[in-house]
C-alpha cells in the first residue's frame, strides 16, 4: 500500500471532523507572526520540515514503508496550547519549563485518542510515532474494515525557522545571577540592576544551605545609586556579625570582596578577591562610589565590600570594561539613606564581631550571610 494512499486515508479520516480555524488564517500570516514575535516564541513554535514514514499491515502481511516530506507549522493558539497549522485535532502541551511535551491527537466522531510524550532536542528536532486507533478505523471504514488492519506513522520534525540560536540567546537572557548580603530583619541588599527585570528572585546560601531556595521580593529600590533591598519571607532573624561603616574610607585602605562570580564555569563556591581603595570617587567621578582594585566578574554585583576590620564599606556595582582590576562599589552611606527613608534604622547591623579576627576567620564567620541570588523572567 503506497504512502500516498495511506495519507489520503488519514486526510479522509480527519477532514470530516475538522474544527473551525482560528487566527492565523493562512501560512503567510503565520510566518509573519513568527518573525514579529521571534524573541518570545516557545521553543517548539516554528516552521518544520517533516519526514513522514508510513506503512500499513493486515492480518496477513505488512506493506513496505514509504516516505514523503511536508512542511508543518506549530504555533501557540488563543487557548495557550500549541497546534499544528491546519490540523486542529492535534494539541501539544509543554510540561513545565522542560524540553518535554505531551502530543495529543483526537478523532472526535469516534472519540478515539492517542497521547505521546515527545522531547524537543536542542530546540530543533523531535520525533513522534503513532498508529490510527483501531476504534477510529472501525468507525470510519465500516464494512471495509478488516481485522488486523493497521496504519502506522513516524513523523520526524526538523525546524527550519527560526534559527536555534534565537533560543540560545533567549535562554541566556532569561536567567542570571548575582550576589547579595544580609542585614537585620530578613532583608538582603543587592543592586537595582540585578532585580530590575526579574519576575522571580531566588536566594540561596542562607545559613550556608544551598539546597534550600528562598523566594524574595523587592522591598525598596534606589535607582540612582543602583541599590535594592529584598525581603525574605521565610527565615528567622539572625545576629549579623558585621556592621556598616558610613564614614568615607581613605585611598589605600585594604578591602576584600565576597561573591558568586561566573558560577557556570568557576563553580558555586563563594569567592574571595582582595585589593585596595583606589579612589574615593567612582565611574565618571561619581562621589557616591569608590573605585576599588579587587578583581570583579559578572555575578559579583551586589556583593559586600569589607575593610580590614570587617566593616561593610560598600556594595559592588560594576567593573570597568577594557581594564583590569578596576571596579566600583556604592558607598555604605547610600545604603543607609535608602534604609532610613524606606524601612527603619533598626535593620542596620550595628555590632561588628569580627574586627579582631584574622581574614580567614572573618570569611568563615560572614560567608553564611553572603547569598547567591538567581533571577529570571
Amino acid at each position: 500500500m503506497k504512502l500516498k494512499t495511506l495519507f489520503i486515508i488519514l486526510l479522509f479520516l480527519t477532514a470530516c471532523v475538522a474544527q473551525a480555524q482560528i487566527n492565523p488564517s493562512n501560512k503567510k500570516e503565520l510566518k509573519q507572526y513568527f518573525k514579529n514575535n521571534i524573541e518570545n516564541l516557545d521553543p517548539i513554535e516554528g516552521v518544520y520540515d517533516v519526514n513522514i514514514e508510513g506503512n500499513g499491515e493486515n492480518a496477513f502481511t505488512s506493506f513496505p514503508t514509504e516516505s514523503t516530506n511536508e512542511t508543518f507549522e506549530i504555533y501557540k493558539d488563543l487557548s495557550g496550547d500549541y497546534k499544528i497549522f491546519e490540523d486542529e485535532n492535534v494539541t501539544i502541551k509543554r510540561i513545565g519549563n522542560s524540553s518535554f511535551y505531551n502530543y495529543n491527537k483526537v478523532w472526535p466522531k469516534s472519540e478515539a485518542t492517542i497521547s505521546k510524550r515527545i522531547e524537543l532536542i536542542d530546540d530543533v528536532v523531535f520525533n513522534v510515532k503513532w498508529s490510527i486507533p483501531d476504534r477510529e478505523l472501525r468507525y470510519s471504514l465500516g464494512s471495509r474494515y478488516q481485522a488486523g488492519f493497521k496504519i502506522n506513522y513516524a513523523f520526524s520534525f526538523a525546524k527550519t525557522f527560526p534559527d536555534p540560536s534565537v533560543y540560545a540567546e533567549k535562554k541566556k537572557a532569561e536567567k542570571w545571577s548575582a550576589t547579595g548580603f544580609s542585614i537585620n530583619g530578613g532583608y538582603v541588599v543587592t543592586n537595582y540592576h540585578v532585580v530590575k527585570d526579574a519576575n522571580k528572585i531566588i536566594v540561596q546560601g542562607v545559613n550556608g544551605e544551598f539546597a534550600i531556595k528562598h523566594s524574595a521580593k523587592v522591598e525598596c529600590i534606589d535607582n540612582n545609586n543602583d541599590l535594592a533591598i529584598l525581603k525574605l519571607q521565610d527565615i528567622e532573624p539572625r545576629d549579623i556579625p558585621y556592621n556598616l561603616k558610613f564614614s568615607v574610607s581613605d585611598v589605600g585602605e585594604s578591602i576584600w570582596v565576597l561573591g558568586y562570580p561566573l558560577t557556570a564555569t568557576m563553580g558555586d563556591e563563594i569567592k574571595l578577591t582582595t585589593g585596595v581603595i583606589s579612589a574615593k570617587s567612582g565611574f565618571e567621578s561619581n562621589i557616591s562610589q569608590y573605585q576599588i582594585s579587587a578583581p570583579l566578574q559578572p555575578g559579583n554585583s551586589g556583593g559586600p565590600v569589607f575593610d580590614s576590620k570587617g566593616n561593610v564599606i560598600g556594595i559592588v556595582c560594576s567593573q570597568h570594561e577594557g581594564t583590569e582590576n578596576v571596579g566600583y562599589a556604592i558607598k555604605a552611606s547610600c545604603l543607609r539613606n535608602l534604609i532610613e527613608s524606606s524601612l527603619s534604622g533598626d535593620v542596620i547591623p550595628m555590632e561588628n564581631k569580627i574586627s579582631n579576627q584574622s581574614l580567614p576567620n572573618q570569611i568563615k564567620t560572614v560567608q553564611n550571610f553572603v547569598y547567591y541570588i538567581e533571577c529570571s523572567r
